[in-house]
This record gives structure tokens, C-alpha cells and sequence, in this order.
């Protein structure tokens, strides 16, 4: 059987939610998602805030993966929640590896 492999998209957001950064990543993963690409996205630094929005974490529903750096987490009190992966450098290391394409907000 000769199947397609889906597209990868990896996206890293380092900033808030109040940053322009949060809606533009939004938009490009609904895009994205809607093409058929498999969407990671990556959370570090104060960019773990934004599972605190629902317009951001909608996009689990959509189809997308997010993880974040649970040690960034830790240091900004940010709690778990249903659906985001907890993970390391690691984790952001093997998203860049195995995307077909990268973007970073920062």
C-alpha cells in the first residue's frame, strides 16, 4: 500500500498570549490543519501561557498537538491541563526533527 505521508508542521511560540504571536500561530495552524498538515506546536518561556486561552486550546479539537516545556510551566505556576503534553527539550527537539517545516515566534 502506498500511502502519503502527511506534511509536519512544527511551530515553537515563545511569548504571552497578549502577543500578536498567539493569534498569527492560531490562524496558520487552522490553515494548516484544514490543508490536511499534522500541526506540533511547542510552548516554552511565557509562551506556556497561552493554554490558559480557549481560543488557543481550540486547536487541539482541530487536530493539532501542543506541548510544552514543563519546566517553564513550573516557574510560572502554570497547571496541567487535558490534552497538552508536559515534555522537555527533548520533546521540542524531536518536533523540529521530524517536521517538514519550522517556524519559531519569539
Amino acid at each position: 500500500m502506498n500511502q502519503e505521508k502527511r506534511q509536519r508542521l512544527g511551530i515553537l511560540l515563545t511569548t504571552s498570549p497578549e502577543s500578536e504571536n498567539t493569534f498569527t500561530v492560531i490562524k496558520l495552524t487552522e490553515a494548516a490543519v484544514s490543508q490536511g498538515k499534522e500541526v506540533q506546536i511547542f510552548l516554552m518561556c511565557d509562551g506556556v501561557h497561552n493554554i490558559n486561552n480557549p481560543d488557543f486550546t481550540s486547536l487541539l479539537d482541530k487536530g493539532a498537538t501542543i506541548t510544552l516545556c514543563a519546566h517553564n510551566a513550573s516557574e510560572r505556576h502554570v497547571e496541567k491541563k487535558e490534552g497538552i503534553n508536559f515534555g522537555s527539550q527533548y520533546d521540542l527537539a524531536y518536533i523540529v526533527n521530524g517536521s517538514d517545516r519550522f517556524l519559531s515566534f519569539t
